[in-house]
């Protein structure tokens, strides 16, 4: 049996049933995605800088970004990490569950 490597994936949500749904759907993609999940725009930043409390935190290889969230916008949070080097090509897919 070949062992998959961990790709880390990092989850940007404030809404708990968005939450589950996401963790339910990587679930069902394999054992090998590890999910990260903070609720804020700032948190999201300090994790991609790996600033506390994110210091030793993985790269994540794909980003969920909610489109509202509370306090900054998710357009700034996505401008803010393309300008981080290690982020510029890094997918991120902007989830909303607005009606």
């Amino acid at each position: 049996m070949v062992q998959l490597a961990i790709t880390d994936v990092l989850l940007v949500e404030d809404n708990p049933a968005d939450i589950y749904l996401v963790q339910r759907a990587l679930q069902d993609c394999g054992s090998h995605l590890r999910l990260w999940l903070v609720s804020r725009g700032s948190d999201a930043l300090a994790f991609l800088r790996h600033e506390p409390p994110f210091r030793n935190v993985p790269a994540p290889a794909l980003i969920f970004l909610d489109l509202h969230l509370p306090g900054r916008s998710s357009q700034d949070i996505l401008r803010e990490l393309r300008c981080l080097p290690a982020y510029q090509t890094t997918p991120a897919v902007i989830l909303s569950g607005a009606e």
